[in-house]
């Protein structure tokens, strides 16, 4: 669950118990209720027999009905498939039991024929007492929830990996996907792509080895040149990670490897945006560790179009989408308030909006990217929080519309460094002590500071700084909204 790359110092920060002046029209909400005027809570999971922590993508038929996976839940605990009709009724499609694979972390993707297509990383099954594991699933499942196994991966890996990831439809009517490890080496494999046609034959295309990209990240994008696109975690001598194209015949050659400053630990899903280019995200490294979105043209040339800096933003989550406007909207896991993520637009020149951050009630800590409806609204799912019905809340699903009015946001936060990590009266520090300041927004721009830290602000982010003189000081912020100026304000104040 979550992409592992949360590196913000923010969640002690928000724990300081300092003073935070907020200015939004945001609400708690509860399933089909509006947070603001921009989110629909469509659904919120709750607990077994519903979903559990929705982790991948959605996908939208032609009548508008959504279709995605949850990792747990469903009727026996090992996750299922749902469908949510546009006036927001979900229904459970399959749940899972093991035996037909388990612990969905991938969406699913239309066929030809008018069925869904999708992934299990994992399954288990049980005779007389005695259990064994396999290395998951490839699975076709109808609108009516008939679910027919195409084919399973071995426990040992061989031949074909194990844990697959999403598909990717190619343009000669097979199905393309990556598994995580496994192949020619077995339990000790780096990784395969694998193709699988509509008579249900798998066939991998290539088996990684540790001279070339390898342990590749879920999800394949195909390129205008009718080759396929992808994410690794590791190359020769990088941790860091590598994007790499492979041929339908099954060759493999690396595009970029990242080296940490322009991005570490890339998404597997790039987008092929209109004019021509692959856009995506890392979920660490960039200037200060907290991921990076970037353009990648087909010549292999990469470049860095925001770096994210945790009050901004915290892990971009893998699959951006590009909307009528030609802008690029995603999502962080991470970041904003109480490190919840947030949902943003972007520019192909790199200029980047905060437009929502997620609280609890919305569903918070996305692991994947929106999708575009064809409604011209933005759908995705919140891996953690919501109402839940009641009972333990385990994710959302939900509705944005990026036309609508966004309302403003400002936060600032005073950081206090003591033994116990929180703001206490009468000293926030003391003479040769230290303390910080914390920020984040949405839907505002030109951030200009006043006080002791005067000066042009990025719209989020945090600073720690020496506290050399006693008494109280004021620090604010302010910055530009659509509906005029908001401001901030925090004070330190500075014991002898």
């Amino acid at each position: 669950m979550n992409n592992g790359f949360k590196r913000s110092l923010l969640p002690t920060f928000l724990r300081s118990g300092a003073a935070v002046l907020i200015i939004t029209a945001t609400a708690a909400v509860a399933p089909g209720y509006a947070a603001a005027a921009d989110l629909t809570v469509l659904h919120s999971f709750g607990y077994q027999p519903d979903g559990e922590y929705p982790e991948g993508r959605l996908v939208q038929g032609d009548d508008g009905t959504l279709y995605g996976t949850t990792y747990l839940g469903g009727v026996y605990g090992y996750g299922m498939a749902f469908s949510i009709a546009p006036n927001g009724s979900l229904t459970t499609l399959h749940s899972f039991s093991g035996t037909d694979g388990q612990q969905l972390d991938a969406g699913m993707t239309f066929g030809s024929d008018g069925n869904l297509y999708g992934t299990t990383p994992q399954g288990s099954s049980c005779i007389d007492g005695n259990c064994s594991g396999f290395g998951g699933t490839v699975f076709t499942l109808t609108g009516a929830g008939v679910l027919t196994t195409i084919d399973y991966f071995a426990g040992n890996g061989e031949p074909h990996g194990s844990s697959p990831g999403d598909l990717t439809k190619g343009g000669d009517g097979y199905f393309y996907g990556t598994t995580a490890y496994g192949g020619e080496a077995g339990t000790n494999g780096l990784g395969t792509v694998f193709k699988v046609g509509p008579n249900g034959k798998l066939t991998t295309l290539h088996s990684f080895t540790s001279a070339e990209p390898f342990y590749p990240m879920s999800g394949l994008t195909l390129g205008a040149d009718g080759n396929f696109y992808g994410a690794a975690q590791n190359g020769p001598g990088n941790t860091n990670g590598v994007i790499f194209m492979i041929t339908p015949a099954g060759v493999v050659t690396t595009v970029h490897s990242f080296d940490g400053e322009d991005g570490a630990h890339p998404g597997g899903k790039l987008l092929l945006a209109r004019d021509g280019n692959f856009y995506g995200t890392t979920g660490g490294g960039g200037t200060s560790g907290a991921g990076t979105i970037y353009r990648l043209t087909p010549a292999g040339t990469l470049t860095t179009l925001y770096a994210f800096n945790g009050g901004d933003g915290d892990g971009p989550a893998p699959g951006l989408v590009q909307a009528a406007d030609g802008d690029l909207y995603g999502m962080t896991s991470g970041g904003g308030d109480s490190n919840g993520g947030t949902l943003f637009r972007i520019t192909l020149s790199g200029a980047l909006t905060t437009l929502h951050l997620f609280t609890f009630a919305d569903g918070m800590n996305p692991d994947v990217g929106p999708i575009l409806g064809s409604n011209g609204l933005l759908y995705g799912t919140g891996t953690e929080g919501g109402g839940g019905n009641g009972i333990l809340p385990t994710g959302t699903v939900f509705e944005f519309d990026p036309a609508a009015p966004h309302p403003p946001v400002l936060s600032l936060t005073t950081v206090c460094f003591n033994e116990l990590g929180e703001c206490l009266p009468p000293w926030d520090s003391f003479v040769g002590g230290y303390a910080g300041l914390v920020w984040y927004s949405a839907n505002v721009g030109d951030c200009q500071a006043s006080g002791r830290w005067h000066g042009t602000k990025q719209t989020g982010g945090s600073i720690e700084f020496e506290t050399l003189i006693p008494g109280s000081h004021i620090y604010t912020l302010t910055c530009r909204s659509a509906s005029g100026p908001v401001t901030a304000s925090t004070t330190i104040t500075v014991g002898p």
